[in-house]
């Protein structure tokens, strides 16, 4: 949807809100949705949980390209050895067979490296859609609540790049209110290191 349009949209929609009842009074108040969403304190704790997920999946990655790499430096120290002209034809051709096995098991190996990678990506890929979706609805669920509560008719998202909201009244938005409202019931542990380092003050020389 091109900006031209989203405009007809939103002043169609303005129109029939002024025009659904004369006597009602048509309230609009304003929210920073990314403000509140990066202000959440489940925000910070759903991308720890990635954060430690991202770590888990490096840490067994790299366990794969360890043991990939002891398995390349076996097999080169076989198909070196099979071509050392002192050893017996058998003896070469038994080294030569092992160094073949080595080589199927460096393949499988790394292919094994690359579906984990994979799979694990998309896998944190999709969390952090779901955590961000989820996220998403509660504060919107937030802003329903205070904007039914102060008799607010629409409540506009003003910190998208897409806003249309050119001017708002600082009176009409309710974000700090929301964000309030979100962090109310955050644990003490969440919340300490922040609010410590907000209040902090420097000391006045005596």
């Amino acid at each position: 949807m091109n900006r031209s349009l989203r405009i007809v949209i939103f002043a169609l929609v303005l129109i029939a809100f002024s025009a659904g009842s004369a006597r009602a009074q048509v309230r609009i108040a304003t929210v920073d949705l990314t403000k509140a969403f990066n202000a959440y304190w489940k925000k910070r704790d759903a991308e720890a949980v990635l954060k430690d997920e991202q770590t888990n999946m490096d840490k067994e990655l790299k366990g794969m390209q360890d043991d990939y790499k002891k398995l390349n430096d076996t097999y080169q120290k076989l198909l070196d050895s099979a071509s050392d002209p002192a050893i017996s034809t058998d003896e070469r051709d038994k080294r030569k067979s092992q160094a073949d096995d080595k080589l199927k098991q460096l393949k499988a190996k790394q292919e094994e490296a690359m579906t984990f990678r994979n799979r694990a990506e998309v896998d944190i890929s999709e969390r952090r859609k779901s955590a961000i979706s989820r996220l998403l609805g509660e504060i919107r669920n937030i802003v329903a609540v205070r904007a039914k509560s102060a008799n607010y008719t629409l409540v506009l998202d003003a910190g998208s790049e897409a806003s249309m909201v050119v001017y708002a009244s600082p009176e009409t938005d309710i974000t700090p209110d929301v964000i309030k409202d979100l962090n109310a019931n955050a644990p003490t542990a969440s919340t300490s290191s922040d609010s410590s380092n907000d209040k902090k003050q420097p000391e006045k020389k005596k």
